[in-house]
């Protein structure tokens, strides 16, 4: 460690300007909003639906929304988190932006088109798919709302609490939806078209209001521009591609290789941490991720800083967040499930790893390696994490179903939380250091201090 670096570590002030402490507050603030609706809705839906359908067709609803998951992979590309960097980078050149938007919403239609062929193509020849062929279709409604929703923008913009109304919208049109609809057993299928349409509607407004109030025009870009994006951002698409196949197939691969109540169960004991771990992690990464780039585009010191200043609050967190979890399973899988779902209990507490594991690995993998251009050694050791994950989830889940599952994905995540620290410190990059734990609750207490004025009530 520098002289410098040293110096800067008692002086968490002249690190952000209040403007960027303003703006970062009230993110995590709309984000936060969001997640809680993601929380408490589902109190409301879940267990009257769930207690209709039963395990099994609530497996064909989660085995249908991965399956279409891959769809939505190969929409985004690696879209969104390219554009974030360069918006966040540029937000007050209006041509620049313009051309990332016109670029990016270009790229998405095309690879709608090609998704729409490949997935009518699966779902006509693959008899399986063919069965459920109407559930499919109408969660494959999503991928209208993936082309439409410019998360990326916002995110770039730092004006996410439009997406968090955005979001909210969905969640209660959503909802309302479900207790209208959904009856008898067999109509599980109108919980995905539902959200798909919900999803598409909000999409459309989305679209529109960023248009308006960012000022922007809808153009076909040049090709040689959109083909130099597909070739900039293939890295990033490689990664999520990679991501997807360790930490999404899970279910997939439960659905082929074991049966629908397997796939219920799992999705039962994985639903809670996935929603804890949105809460939390989703929203502070959305959040957090436009600062540190806007950080590290002003020198590598600076987003260093903040990365290691957050480390600890983070890890101390989500720690908080796995422990809370696997205290809770029985009580919450009982109560919000039923007596039916009783298995889900062993799943919720193996993968009440995972908070902890996937916030130190997005530390370590979203904020500092792809900040720092690591791109190809961030897919390298993602890709690592597919080779492990789909082996191990093909070994456990002929010999465990559901629970061989969940230990494949606890494992893979801290497989590849182990590999980024390894990688960086091998690069000289030291992101957990003791030191600057003085510093990380300097940090703690000044953004707590600065939330707590904002709240109601407090003036």
């Amino acid at each position: 460690m520098t002289t410098e670096e040293i110096h800067t570590i008692h002086e968490p002030q002249t690190d952000a300007p209040p403007s960027v402490v303003k703006r970062f507050v009230v993110n995590v603030a709309s984000l936060f909003s969001v997640q809680l609706a993601n929380m408490l809705l589902p109190l409301l839906t879940v267990p009257y639906v769930v207690r209709i359908i039963g395990p099994e067709r609530l497996g064909l609803l989660n085995f249908s929304l991965a399956f279409i998951a891959y769809f939505n992979l190969v929409i985004n590309y690696g879209f969104d988190m390219a554009a974030v960097r360069n918006i966040a980078a540029n937000r007050t050149d209006k041509a620049e932006v313009n051309r990332v938007f016109c670029e990016v919403l270009a790229g998405k239609v095309l690879l709608w088109i090609l998704s729409t062929v490949l997935f009518a193509g699966i779902v006509i020849a693959v008899p399986e798919f063919r069965e459920q062929w109407v559930l499919h279709a109408c969660t494959y409604l999503t991928c209208i709302g993936v082309v439409l929703f410019p998360l990326w923008l916002y995110q770039g913009m730092e004006d996410l609490s439009r997406v968090a109304l955005f979001n909210l919208i969905v969640k209660v049109l959503f909802s309302l939806s479900v207790f209208v609809l959904i009856r008898q057993p067999g109509d599980y299928i109108y919980q995905n078209l539902s959200m798909s349409v919900a999803q598409v509607l909000v999409s459309v407004v989305a679209l529109v209001v960023a248009i308006r109030r960012y000022n922007l025009t809808i153009s076909w870009p040049l090709w040689t521009n959109l083909k130099q994006r597909f070739i900039d951002d293939r890295t990033l698409f490689f990664s999520s591609l990679t991501i997807t196949l360790y930490a999404g197939s899970n279910v997939f691969l439960l659905g082929l290789l074991s049966n629908a109540y397997n796939v219920g169960i799992f999705a039962a004991g994985t639903r809670l941490e996935s929603i804890s771990r949105a809460f939390a992690g989703i929203a502070l990464n959305q959040a957090f991720f436009p600062i540190v780039a806007n950080a590290f585009g002003r020198s590598r010191e600076q987003g260093l800083r903040l990365v290691r200043t957050t480390f600890f609050p983070l890890a101390a967190f989500m720690g908080v967040i796995s422990l809370g979890l696997w205290v809770i399973a029985p009580f919450f899988i009982t109560l919000f499930y039923g007596d039916a779902f009783r298995d889900a209990i062993t799943i919720l507490r193996i993968v009440s790893l995972l908070p902890l594991a996937i916030g130190i690995s997005n530390l370590l993998g979203l904020h500092t390696m792809l900040n720092l251009r690591m791109d190809k050694a961030f897919f390298a050791i993602t890709a690592m994490g597919s080779v492990i994950g789909l082996t191990l989830n093909m070994l456990l889940i002929k010999t465990s179903g559901h629970i061989g599952a969940a230990w494949a994905w606890v494992i893979t995540e801290g497989c590849i939380t182990i590999a980024m620290y390894i990688y960086l410190r091998s690069q000289k990059i030291e992101v957990v250091q003791l030191s600057a734990l003085t510093e990380a609750i300097a940090f703690t207490k000044d953004r707590l201090h600065v939330l707590s004025k904002r709240l109601p009530g407090r003036h």
